[in-house]
């Protein structure tokens, strides 16, 4: 499939059950999504759902969250890499790549490399990251109502390129540990990826995932967690699984192949775009 546009979702603080290295972070037993199921009640994320992100945890079923016969999603969990467990991180290591000299962003070649006029268009708080791109348009937002109709109008539009938002309310009510409150914020994210699925092109790519995950029943934070990971495309009759990714570096390796860029196969990051089903 020759994708014109990447759309990433960023649920960021997310986590879906502790990684693999979690006793080096004190995160034994961390399980974001599986602690608001069980201390909350209606978790019903219906999108989310029907997607696969309950089928990413079928050896672990949270209530509320089945597992799907025929996802519309490829579905996985994904492992952030590197030692710092920070957010910060988490964005850097998602948005990555390496090309034949050196690891960059995807973000600033996406548009200088493009055989026709293409954007990357970043919806966030202030990201010392994201701000040092100097071909990005950032879209400074500090609500996500304001960032989901930014979201909304950048997908109807038919410019291609990149296109990233973080979901900023999630990690604001786990630092508060206002389970409530994050609840909400998810199934009113379930409802914008709802409409999302109907307004994107059927040469565009979406990627949901999270940067980082914040447990706020654990100690420590945020937590060393795995991170869902959904891949969709309007072309897709369904989806399967895509396995655990043991670097979110996966994600700009993809965006660099999808892009064809100078992606050097040495990197840390290994695309996943021949892996996902149309």
């Amino acid at each position: 499939m020759d994708f014109q546009r990447v759309i990433i979702i960023d649920i960021a603080s997310l986590g879906i059950g502790e990684a693999s290295d979690a006793n080096r972070y004190h995160s034994v037993g961390a399980d974001t999504l599986g602690h608001i199921a069980q201390r909350t009640s209606g978790l019903t994320l219906p999108t989310l759902t029907k997607l696969g992100l309950g089928n990413s945890r079928s050896d672990n079923p949270i209530e509320g969250l089945p597992a799907v016969k025929q996802p519309l999603g490829n579905y996985g969990k994904i492992h952030l890499e590197g030692l710092g467990n920070q957010p910060q991180s988490g964005i850097r290591e998602m948005l990555d790549y390496q090309d034949g000299i050196r690891v960059t962003s995807v973000i600033d070649p996406v548009v200088k490399y493009s055989d026709d006029y293409a954007r990357s268009v970043m919806i966030t708080n202030y990201q010392s990251y994201i701000s040092n791109q100097s071909l990005a348009d950032i879209v400074a937002v500090n609500k996500d109502s304001l960032a989901f109709q930014t979201l909304h109008h950048e997908i109807v539009s038919p410019v291609n390129g990149l296109v990233y938002m973080i979901v900023q309310g999630l990690p604001r009510a786990a630092e508060n540990g206002d389970l409530k409150k994050y609840l909400e914020i998810l199934k009113e994210t379930d409802q914008h990826i709802a409409q999302v699925i109907n307004e994107l092109h059927r040469t565009d790519l979406l990627i949901i995932t999270s940067s980082f995950a914040n447990d706020m029943t654990v100690a420590v934070s945020p937590t060393r967690e795995y991170l869902p990971l959904i891949v969709y495309s309007p072309d897709y009759e369904s989806g399967h699984s895509i396995g655990i990714r043991h670097s979110l570096a996966d994600i700009g390796a993809t965006i660099a192949e999808a892009f064809s860029l100078n992606y050097s196969k040495e990197s840390v990051g290994h695309s996943f775009l021949s892996e996902v089903s149309l």
